[in-house]
């Protein structure tokens, strides 16, 4: 083997050893948000992000996950969707029973989770018993030193494929009531795209996943997401729109902004590997903006 095929060989093993490190690589992301109906009694109020596990392994019985959730000293987990990956389930479950001893999880079931035939029969009553409120198109009450927030759970639309995703979400948010509240209310859903949905309610914070960053990232842009295509606008981070709804005018101000968080994930759901993209874990601390 001559030179220049000893070289093209050993950066081509390189490439390959980086990638797969890197898939595992476990980062933590934090995020601090202003909330301006946030009650006092939230204040600091610390939400640890998981989204898109797709049964992905971090340590013996998950413990690398667990210790830095852990670590976050978090008031909630929110689990937004995909926590399964086809028919392995045994990483979700363990994680899932370990985290619900550190504080309260509340999950909505993702396209995945809408794959299996048996997720209303067997895998919601477990998630149950493990310890998950289960928050598919539900809204809940959280209360907290005399103050409370609403939580909201949106199921992932391909549970209904038959209605247009942006049209059932507007549904569901006018059902649960959204827009007609003027409190500070959480939506936990896994479609990030539909940001222009959740910005026509009353709604303070969004935290999504789904796009598991743009599965190959550049330049801090990734290349592709399902239902955004190529090139999309909602892969990580932090995003703002105003409140639009202008059929509740009375209980919005110039200061209503929706703001949504978008997890990179910590699974993968293809046989590709992430390039540029590592494991995420979001932790985000709510306080109260000042008026």
């Amino acid at each position: 083997m001559n030179k220049g095929a000893l070289i093209t060989l050993a950066l081509g093993t390189a490439a390959v050893g980086w990638v797969a490190w890197d898939n595992f690589q476990l980062t933590v992301t934090q995020y601090d948000v202003d909330l301006a109906k946030l009650p006092n009694a939230f204040d600091g109020f610390t939400i640890a992000q998981v989204s898109d596990l797709h049964n992905a392994r971090f340590g013996k019985e998950q413990s690398k996950l667990i210790n830095a959730i852990k670590a976050s000293s978090p008031d909630m987990i929110a689990i937004t969707g995909d926590l399964f990956h086809t028919a392995k389930r045994k990483n979700a479950f363990c994680f899932l029973e370990r985290a619900a001893k550190l504080a309260p999880c509340y999950f909505v079931g993702g396209n995945h989770e809408q794959r299996f035939a048996d997720y209303f029969i067997s895998i919601k009553p477990q998630l149950e018993s493990l310890g998950a409120t289960v928050l598919d198109d539900k809204r809940i009450t959280i209360t907290r030193g005399g103050d409370s927030i609403s939580l909201i759970g949106l199921a992932d639309p391909s549970f209904k494929r038959t209605i247009p995703p942006e049209r059932l979400t507007d549904e569901k948010l006018s059902q649960l009531e959204c827009a007609g509240y003027a409190d500070c209310t959480i939506v936990l859903s896994h479609r990030p795209e539909l940001f222009d949905v959740y910005a026509r309610h009353n709604v303070s914070l969004v935290l999504t996943g789904h796009a598991h960053g743009g599965q190959v990232r550049f330049a801090h842009k990734g290349l592709y997401a399902v239902h955004q295509g190529w090139f999309p606008k909602y892969t990580e981070g932090i995003f703002r729109k105003n409140i639009t709804n202008s059929t509740r005018t009375d209980t919005i101000s110039h200061e209503d902004v929706c703001t949504m968080i978008v997890s990179r994930g910590l699974g993968n759901s293809t046989y590709y590997p992430k390039i540029n993209n590592p494991p995420e874990l979001v932790i985000v601390t709510l306080h109260r903006k000042a008026p």
